[in-house]
Protein backbone atom coordinates (compact mmCIF):
# COMPACT_ATOMS: atom_id res chain seq x y z
CA UNK A 1 0.00 0.00 0.00
CA UNK A 2 1.39 3.03 -1.22
CA UNK A 3 5.41 0.80 -0.76
CA UNK A 4 5.28 1.00 -4.52
CA UNK A 5 4.98 4.34 -4.80
CA UNK A 6 7.60 5.85 -2.37
CA UNK A 7 10.07 2.74 -3.43
CA UNK A 8 12.36 3.65 -6.62
CA UNK A 9 12.44 1.27 -9.29
CA UNK A 10 15.84 0.32 -11.65
CA UNK A 11 14.68 2.49 -14.61
CA UNK A 12 16.05 5.81 -15.15
CA UNK A 13 13.29 8.91 -16.15
CA UNK A 14 13.72 10.45 -19.95
CA UNK A 15 12.92 13.72 -20.16
CA UNK A 16 11.99 15.41 -23.14
CA UNK A 17 12.65 18.32 -24.62
CA UNK A 18 9.36 19.86 -25.17
CA UNK A 19 7.97 20.25 -28.56
CA UNK A 20 8.60 23.32 -30.22
CA UNK A 21 5.06 24.79 -30.21
CA UNK A 22 4.91 24.66 -26.23
CA UNK A 23 6.81 27.58 -24.42
CA UNK A 24 8.16 27.00 -20.84
CA UNK A 25 8.32 30.03 -18.54
CA UNK A 26 10.67 30.05 -15.20
CA UNK A 27 10.41 32.81 -13.03
CA UNK A 28 13.28 35.32 -12.02
CA UNK A 29 14.21 34.01 -9.11
CA UNK A 30 14.56 30.15 -9.57
CA UNK A 31 16.51 31.04 -12.61
CA UNK A 32 18.74 33.37 -9.89
CA UNK A 33 18.80 30.63 -7.76
CA UNK A 34 19.42 27.74 -10.49
CA UNK A 35 22.54 30.28 -11.62
CA UNK A 36 23.80 30.73 -8.34
CA UNK A 37 23.96 28.23 -5.85
CA UNK A 38 24.60 28.60 -2.29
CA UNK A 39 27.93 28.66 -1.18
CA UNK A 40 27.04 26.37 1.90
CA UNK A 41 27.03 22.88 2.25
CA UNK A 42 23.46 21.85 3.42
CA UNK A 43 23.86 20.85 7.00
CA UNK A 44 22.81 17.89 8.59
CA UNK A 45 20.43 17.51 11.18
CA UNK A 46 22.56 16.87 13.49
CA UNK A 47 24.69 19.68 12.92
CA UNK A 48 22.51 22.31 13.41
CA UNK A 49 20.88 20.67 16.64
CA UNK A 50 24.28 20.77 17.60
CA UNK A 51 24.77 24.57 16.88
CA UNK A 52 21.56 25.31 18.64
CA UNK A 53 22.88 23.98 21.88
CA UNK A 54 25.84 25.49 22.01
CA UNK A 55 24.18 29.43 21.61
CA UNK A 56 22.05 28.36 24.03
CA UNK A 57 24.41 27.17 26.46
CA UNK A 58 26.29 30.30 25.93
CA UNK A 59 23.25 32.49 26.67
CA UNK A 60 22.31 30.57 29.99
CA UNK A 61 25.74 30.80 31.39
CA UNK A 62 25.65 35.04 30.40
CA UNK A 63 22.99 34.83 32.08
CA UNK A 64 24.08 32.69 35.18
CA UNK A 65 26.70 35.68 35.26
CA UNK A 66 24.78 38.25 35.01
CA UNK A 67 22.74 36.93 38.25
CA UNK A 68 25.66 36.36 40.02
CA UNK A 69 26.74 39.51 39.97
CA UNK A 70 23.40 41.36 41.11
CA UNK A 71 23.06 38.75 43.87
CA UNK A 72 27.01 39.78 44.95
CA UNK A 73 25.95 43.44 44.81
CA UNK A 74 23.39 42.47 46.55
CA UNK A 75 24.95 40.99 49.35
CA UNK A 76 27.72 43.84 49.27
CA UNK A 77 25.31 46.30 49.63
CA UNK A 78 23.75 44.55 52.75
CA UNK A 79 27.22 43.85 54.66
CA UNK A 80 27.54 47.53 54.03
CA UNK A 81 24.41 48.78 55.57
CA UNK A 82 24.78 46.43 58.66
CA UNK A 83 27.87 47.98 59.57
CA UNK A 84 27.87 50.89 61.67
CA UNK A 85 30.14 53.85 60.43
CA UNK A 86 32.94 54.32 62.41
CA UNK A 87 33.73 50.95 63.57
CA UNK A 88 36.70 49.84 63.36
CA UNK A 89 38.70 47.48 65.05
CA UNK A 90 40.76 50.52 67.13
CA UNK A 91 36.91 51.66 68.05
CA UNK A 92 35.66 48.54 69.07
CA UNK A 93 39.25 47.53 70.89
CA UNK A 94 39.16 50.96 72.76
CA UNK A 95 35.95 50.04 74.09
CA UNK A 96 36.21 46.67 74.89
CA UNK A 97 39.11 48.03 77.02
CA UNK A 98 36.64 50.76 78.52
CA UNK A 99 34.36 48.10 79.49
CA UNK A 100 37.36 45.31 80.96
CA UNK A 101 38.49 48.41 83.11
CA UNK A 102 34.86 49.25 84.45
CA UNK A 103 34.31 45.14 85.32
CA UNK A 104 37.66 45.19 87.33
CA UNK A 105 36.99 48.52 89.23
CA UNK A 106 33.53 46.92 90.34
CA UNK A 107 35.00 43.44 91.16
CA UNK A 108 37.81 45.28 93.47
CA UNK A 109 35.11 47.37 95.36
CA UNK A 110 32.62 44.78 95.83
CA UNK A 111 35.52 42.27 96.89
CA UNK A 112 36.93 44.58 99.25
CA UNK A 113 33.61 45.32 100.70
CA UNK A 114 31.99 41.79 100.91
CA UNK A 115 35.05 40.34 101.77
CA UNK A 116 35.77 42.72 104.63
CA UNK A 117 32.54 40.86 106.17
CA UNK A 118 33.05 37.43 105.36
CA UNK A 119 37.23 38.38 106.29
CA UNK A 120 35.62 39.43 110.01
CA UNK A 121 33.30 36.24 110.07
CA UNK A 122 36.22 34.11 109.31
CA UNK A 123 38.04 35.68 111.83
CA UNK A 124 35.69 35.20 114.79
CA UNK A 125 35.15 31.57 114.28
CA UNK A 126 39.42 30.96 114.31
CA UNK A 127 39.70 33.59 117.73
CA UNK A 128 36.61 31.19 119.24
CA UNK A 129 38.26 27.97 118.36
CA UNK A 130 41.43 29.21 119.37
CA UNK A 131 39.97 30.62 122.78
CA UNK A 132 38.19 26.89 123.35
CA UNK A 133 41.78 25.23 122.28
CA UNK A 134 43.75 27.03 124.43
CA UNK A 135 41.37 26.41 127.57
CA UNK A 136 40.81 22.74 127.09
CA UNK A 137 44.87 22.10 127.50
CA UNK A 138 46.30 23.41 124.16
CA UNK A 139 45.58 21.10 121.45
CA UNK A 140 45.33 24.19 119.52
CA UNK A 141 49.52 23.77 119.36
CA UNK A 142 49.12 21.49 116.84
CA UNK A 143 46.93 22.96 114.37
CA UNK A 144 49.25 25.17 112.27
CA UNK A 145 46.51 26.86 110.20
CA UNK A 146 44.50 28.18 113.14
CA UNK A 147 47.96 29.78 114.09
CA UNK A 148 48.46 30.87 110.25
CA UNK A 149 45.18 32.34 110.36
CA UNK A 150 45.46 33.78 114.17
CA UNK A 151 49.06 35.10 112.90
CA UNK A 152 47.22 36.96 109.69
CA UNK A 153 44.02 38.61 111.05
CA UNK A 154 45.97 41.50 113.91
CA UNK A 155 42.52 41.74 115.19
CA UNK A 156 42.37 38.03 116.63
CA UNK A 157 43.67 38.21 120.46
CA UNK A 158 43.62 34.61 121.69
CA UNK A 159 42.52 34.58 125.21
CA UNK A 160 44.75 32.67 127.45
CA UNK A 161 43.72 29.75 128.72
CA UNK A 162 44.46 30.56 132.60
CA UNK A 163 41.72 33.57 132.15
CA UNK A 164 38.76 31.34 130.77
CA UNK A 165 39.77 27.38 131.88
CA UNK A 166 36.23 26.12 131.71
CA UNK A 167 35.03 27.67 128.83
CA UNK A 168 33.40 24.83 126.41
CA UNK A 169 33.78 24.35 122.61
CA UNK A 170 30.69 26.38 121.76
CA UNK A 171 31.39 28.22 118.45
CA UNK A 172 27.92 27.65 116.74
CA UNK A 173 27.12 31.53 116.79
CA UNK A 174 30.63 32.12 114.71
CA UNK A 175 30.11 29.02 112.58
CA UNK A 176 27.13 30.57 111.45
CA UNK A 177 27.99 33.82 111.06
CA UNK A 178 30.61 32.51 108.65
CA UNK A 179 28.20 30.58 107.08
CA UNK A 180 25.51 33.61 106.51
CA UNK A 181 28.20 35.77 105.02
CA UNK A 182 29.70 33.39 102.39
CA UNK A 183 26.18 32.29 101.22
CA UNK A 184 25.76 36.23 100.51
CA UNK A 185 28.66 36.30 98.91
CA UNK A 186 27.98 33.03 96.71
CA UNK A 187 24.35 34.75 95.98
CA UNK A 188 26.05 37.91 94.65
CA UNK A 189 28.69 36.38 92.47
CA UNK A 190 25.50 33.95 90.77
CA UNK A 191 23.54 37.24 90.30
CA UNK A 192 26.70 38.92 88.54
CA UNK A 193 26.93 36.13 86.30
CA UNK A 194 23.46 36.57 84.93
Amino acid sequence: MGAAQSSQTGQEHVVSAPEPSTSVSFSPTLVDRLSHPPSEKPKSTDEVVRQRLAAEAAHIRQQEAEILEKISAALEKENLDKEKPGMSSEVLGRDIEEVREKVQRMRNERSSRENEEVRRAKEGVVKCYLDAGLARGGWCDQVDWLHAEAGAAASITLTPARDNPEKPLDCWKEVEAFKAEVSKLEQAFVKSLQ
